[in-house]
């Protein structure tokens, strides 16, 4: 029998790929996965009897692709992997069992890396490389005891993260054959088709600003939520940055300006379906108004009737009156401070309501002053629009004459607590036409997004300013890859 040159040990293997999994110290969730998997005593997958699997030359084919993507292939352990898989198809290993390059070691190094860079590839693709949930709901601080912080959630749009039955299958993938890993490298590529419109933006002439601004855009177009505009026949878009809302239905499309959350109370991203619009609605003001511009009004009639507020009674339903009531009783889960609803009502004379965490809606507003600015970041979170009859009738599934009839009847009739006399005499109100609630029927989409780089309705790519400061927020972390 021939003399055996190299030989695989399988203890001096596992040991030397315990060495190498203990010897890194990456943080990102896949290496940590891919850690885990072998600390615990996982199989092997890309080491066989007859040497290194052929699927890790399918792997490197789309690792190789990395640097088109605006990112280092070395991230991903590109020339490592092909210098190591080189040397095990060469048989070009040193002899000596303590070298850095005997067979065992090579195998091992492979082993991890190959995995390492599978997981980071696949679950980057497929989910993006910045969890959208982790960067944003911990940014703005809500209240801070000292001993416990809690955070504004601003990131509320269902989107799918590479979790614990997914990291199974991608293992079982890596231990199958060729072919199933190359159906699933293929299917990690991103789904939005946005993702496609950046990445051709990508390869055109840029600025270093413009690269970033593209590859901000391109990590969003990447979170992967199962529901997108272009899917939609009919649906209303608000790109928080455009400060824009645009309605779309088919080849119609409807825009118009809009205010928005302010830095402090910033507009959370969501998706949901508009469901109701309520007329003349009352406007039940959230404790951080109460604790910030009405608490130190209390006991004061003048100041609740000049705002046509009034206080309710939880318990009961029954009206207080404003001369008997303290600061804490306001603060105190035990009583509302609502505004009555019509003329002068901070919501306007309509409110498109949607579910969400957030208690936020669109709606019309009283000060029609906001949208002549060119900063409309005012509000406490909900979306206050410039056209909202216009709104209203494009819900409508039946562009019904006399409900267009009705809207406008019910968004502009004199109506409310400071109704005159004359009024009254003048011209009564016609209760027959007065709309209370409209039930949106089929329900309309609403995403509420955030793109610094977005095409409009005839597909040009138009910049927007980052208002929020989140493309920063990404950029800082996707940099740990380029």
């Amino acid at each position: 029998m021939a003399d055996v040159k190299y030989r695989v040990d399988a203890d001096l293997l596992n040991e030397s790929l315990r060495h190498v999994v203990l010897a890194d110290t990456d943080r990102e969730t896949p290496d940590i996965q891919a850690r885990r998997h072998y600390l615990d005593g996982g199989q092997l997958v890309w080491v066989t009897r007859n040497g290194i699997s052929s699927k890790a030359d399918t792997l490197l084919t789309y690792l190789a692709t990395v640097d088109s993507i605006g990112f280092s292939s070395e991230k991903f352990c590109y020339s490592s992997l092909s210098s190591d898989l080189q040397r095990a198809r060469d048989l070009d290993f040193d002899s000596d069992k303590d070298s850095c390059n005997n067979i065992n070691k090579v195998y091992a190094r492979l082993e991890y890396r190959l995995t390492k860079a599978f997981l980071r590839y696949v679950e980057g693709m497929r989910f993006g490389f910045v969890n959208p949930y982790d960067a944003f709901n911990r940014l703005d601080v809500r209240d801070s005891s000292g001993v416990y912080t809690s955070y504004r959630s601003l990131y509320d749009v269902p989107t799918k993260r590479p979790d614990a039955k997914f990291v199974s299958e991608a293992f079982a993938v890596m231990a199958g054959n060729d072919k199933a890993v190359g159906t699933f490298l293929a299917a990690s590529r991103p789904e939005n088709p946005l993702y496609h419109v950046f990445y051709k933006r990508l390869h055109e002439s840029l600025s270093t600003a413009e690269r970033c601004l593209v590859l901000c855009n391109m990590e969003r177009s990447r979170w992967r939520h199962g529901n997108y505009p272009q899917q939609h026949k009919k649906y209303v878009l608000v790109n928080v940055p455009s400060l824009y809302l645009v309605a779309t239905d088919g080849d119609e499309h409807l825009s118009m300006r809009i205010a928005l959350g302010s830095l402090k109370t910033k507009t959370p991203l969501l998706t949901s379906k508009i469901k109701r619009m309520d007329f003349n609605p009352q406007w039940i003001i959230p404790k951080s108004i109460i604790k910030n511009s009405v608490r130190h009004n209390a006991g004061n009639t003048a100041y609740f009737d000049s705002h046509d507020y009034f206080i309710r009674q939880r318990s009961t339903g029954s009206e207080v009156d404003p001369a008997t009531v303290t600061g804490d009783m306001l603060m105190s889960s035990d009583y509302l401070v609502i505004q009555r609803g019509g003329d002068g009502n901070s919501l306007g004379r309509i409110i498109f309501r949607f579910d969400n965490d957030y208690s936020i809606y669109m709606h019309d507003t009283s000060n029609r002053n906001v949208f002549s600015h060119t900063n409309r970041c005012v509000s406490h979170g909900c979306i206050r629009v410039e056209k909202p009859y216009d709104l209203a009738v494009f819900m409508l599934a039946d562009k019904d004459e006399s409900m267009m009839k009705k809207i406008d009847y019910s968004m502009t009739v004199k109506y409310g607590r400071h109704r005159t006399d004359d009024d009254d005499v003048n011209s009564p109100i016609n209760r027959r036409m007065m709309l209370r609630s409209l039930k949106v029927e089929p329900q309309v989409p609403v995403f509420i997004t955030y793109y610094t780089l977005y095409p409009n309705t005839d597909g040009t790519l138009v910049r927007y300013d980052d208002i929020y400061g989140f493309d920063h927020v990404i950029y800082q972390r996707i940099q740990k890859y380029m």
